[in-house]
């Protein structure tokens, strides 16, 4: 029987949404020109929102001559604002009749309120969104670096190329030129064996007819009888032609390939690919902190709101819908669990397809169901409650999913041999990225737990194995390891395992073995524990849209719904 990586199912990413901005209203919105405030139509406008704001801090009596003057009423002052009409008012403005009727508020009052607006637009500014292009601007530097270096890489291995085909023409060339030498030397020895034989046969005809020649110009009667009788005659020896033969070389027909050819051989130049990553508007940052926070405390208190039984003997993974209105959980059970989160009501039970115990669970931006099946290597969907297979895996086991903010899934796969590991994104079922090494090629995850996708698109990775948090950036480049709270120190080693993040990007983590959830910043900073609410072996966690979070207690059988007192 294979052994599985421990226990199953992980957490859910969800928790975005939050109430709407706040906005300054239209009638709050100032022109530097006072003067052209007192020519512009009194027009009513019904529909905007009058302030109900009370004097926050006012405007100091040293600071009333830096008001303009009305020039209308050159000895008063604007120190007034209507809403209705959008302009700057003095008393005699009011008192005159143009504003009866009219919400007309102190304009300190407004600009007390302006001044709450821009400080918290400015907060979020410098603590969310900033950030969040800090690290989008990383990625695409880091992006730059790469294309860079690969086109040189490129750049490197087409004249790499050239030199090697150079070097294997010219070895060609020199193999050929040695081939040839040897068979030109081949054929001029038959050629001069053949030449010398048939020379010798001419030259003994030629020695013949000389002889012969003699015999007849002899004038010496007694010697010519003598060489007559003693004559024997070479004609039938010479006639006898000795085998020979004709030598035609062969014709050098190279085969020169053309250009297309040749690049065919070669190789193709790959064509650059870009993924788009689709616009989406980032979470609303409902609460600001103070600077403060950002150090550890434990004046954070806690609240149960309540908690359900699930029925599992172990409770180990949870994730919310979209809205934060329903809640899956998952345990030791082929069923996955359908709950309200208010009432705690179970709705439905789904079994998985194969009968085995999903390993971790999560809910698409569409509200579906998705989960993954390690033993049969499968990600599967429920729609409508029929179970529908999304991927399946081969060499590979699917651990941990989550659901990205663009509706792509994260999975946490790794080989069934336990010897590497990788987070994977889907897009369409289709792989669009791998994240598995470093800058220095070390790889980044041993036995990955549980996977989650904070507000700036880090991704965050619990470590079973290495009891490590890892997060690396959209890309996946490294941004850093969380192993604890060195300054406080728990009664047991750190154990990471569910995660979540809230509306402030803040990254919750479970310490099963310390009964405590560890907060920390998006830059892994520690903030501080929730502890208490009678906690125990917390895993699985997840955050609705208000910040409630809900933690799987892996061995109480409970989901405890959670909320910060502040």
């Amino acid at each position: 029987m294979e052994e599985k990586p421990v226990p199953k199912p992980r957490t859910k990413e969800q928790m975005a949404g939050g109430r709407a901005k706040r906005v300054m209203p239209e009638a709050m919105v100032f022109s530097h020109n006072w003067s052209s405030f007192h020519g512009r139509s009194h027009r009513r406008r019904s529909s905007e929102p009058s302030i109900k704001k009370e004097h926050l801090h006012g405007i100091r009596k040293s600071q009333l001559h830096t008001l303009p003057s009305c020039p209308e009423h050159p000895s008063y002052r604007y120190d007034q604002y209507c809403q209705q009409c959008e302009v700057p008012a003095c008393p005699g403005c009011v008192t005159s009749g143009l504003h009866r009727g009219h919400d007309v508020q102190n304009i300190s009052n407004v600009f007390d309120l302006m001044r709450e607006i821009v400080q918290k637009d400015t907060q979020e500014l410098d603590m969310f969104i900033s950030p969040f292009y800090d690290t989008v601007m990383s990625d695409i530097e880091t992006t730059h670096k790469i294309v860079v270096a690969k086109h040189q890489e490129r750049k490197k291995m087409i004249v790499e190329v050239g030199k090697n085909l150079h070097k294997i023409v010219d070895n060609i060339t020199q193999r050929y030129l040695k081939d040839e030498n040897e068979m030109e030397a081949d054929d001029l020895k038959q050629i001069q064996s053949l030449e010398m034989r048939f020379l010798r046969l001419r030259n003994q005809v030629r020695m013949t007819v000389d002889e012969n020649h003699q015999i007849l110009t002899n004038n010496d009667f007694t010697k010519f009888i003598g060489q007559l009788l003693n004559y024997t005659s070479k004609n039938q020896h010479f006639r006898d032609v000795p085998e020979r033969f004709e030598m035609v070389v062969a014709d050098f027909n190279p085969s020169i390939p053309e250009e297309g050819e040749l690049c065919e051989i070669i190789g193709s130049l790959g064509i650059t690919k870009t993924k788009s990553i689709d616009r989406y508007r980032l979470p609303i940052l409902r609460k600001i902190t103070d600077k403060s926070h950002k150090t550890a405390s434990s004046s954070h208190s806690y609240h149960l709101l309540g908690k359900i039984r699930t029925g599992f003997t172990r409770t180990a993974r949870v994730s919310c819908s979209q809205d934060g209105d329903q809640l899956y959980v998952c345990g030791d059970s082929k069923v996955i669990k359908h709950f309200s989160k208010e009432k705690f009501e179970l709705i439905e039970e789904v079994q998985t397809l194969t009968g085995n115990e999903p390993f971790d669970i999560t809910v698409t931006k569409d509200g579906v169901l998705v989960y993954t099946d390690w033993e049969d290597g499968s990600i599967n969907i429920v729609k409508g409650g029929k179970v529908e297979g999304l991927v399946k895996l081969t060499e590979w086991k699917p651990q941990a999913i989550c659901c990205t903010y663009t509706n792509e899934l994260l999975v946490a796969i790794k080989m069934a041999d336990h010897t590497q590991s990788k987070i994977v994104r889907y897009h369409d079922c289709k792989v669009t990225q791998e994240i598995q090494y470093n800058d220095s090629r070390t790889p980044l995850y041993a036995n990955p737990a549980f996977v989650e996708e904070n507000k700036n698109c880090d991704i965050i990775v619990s470590d079973w194995t290495n009891q490590v948090v890892v997060v690396v950036t959209r890309l996946g480049k490294f941004r850093f390891s969380y192993t604890g709270n060195l300054q406080t120190s728990k009664n047991k080693k750190f154990n990471p395992f569910g995660l979540a993040t809230d509306s402030q990007s803040h990254i919750l983590i479970s310490d099963c073995d310390n009964f405590v959830v560890h907060l920390i910043d998006k830059n892994g900073q520690f903030l501080h524990y929730i502890e208490g609410c009678h906690l125990q072996y917390p895993w699985g966690l997840c955050i609705d849209k208000s910040d409630v979070l809900f933690v799987a207690e892996c061995y109480s059988n409970d989901v405890k719904r959670i909320q910060s007192r502040k």
